[in-house]
């Protein structure tokens, strides 16, 4: 059974893998999303789980799909 803070970090790693490819520091994503680099910085360390708005808001930001942010089976086995 896949455990919520497992969960969070295969988001948080997925994230940060897309700021990278993009380019963008945590400043720059923060800008980008709207969202307070201090909540960002907590959630890439998976103090927490994204909401659902967060991960629109990033994905928006990294011109991606949400999709691109989430685990796939690949990260499940």
């Amino acid at each position: 059974m896949l455990r919520m803070e497992h969960l969070d970090h295969m988001v948080a790693r997925r994230v940060r893998l897309a700021m990278s490819e993009a380019g963008l520091r945590l400043e720059d994503l923060a800008a980008r999303s709207g969202l307070p680099a201090s909540d960002l910085c907590s959630l890439l360390a998976a103090q927490g789980s994204f909401t659902v708005d967060e991960l629109v808001r990033i994905a928006t930001a990294l011109r991606r799909r949400v999709t691109d942010l989430l685990p796939g089976d690949e990260d499940l086995r």
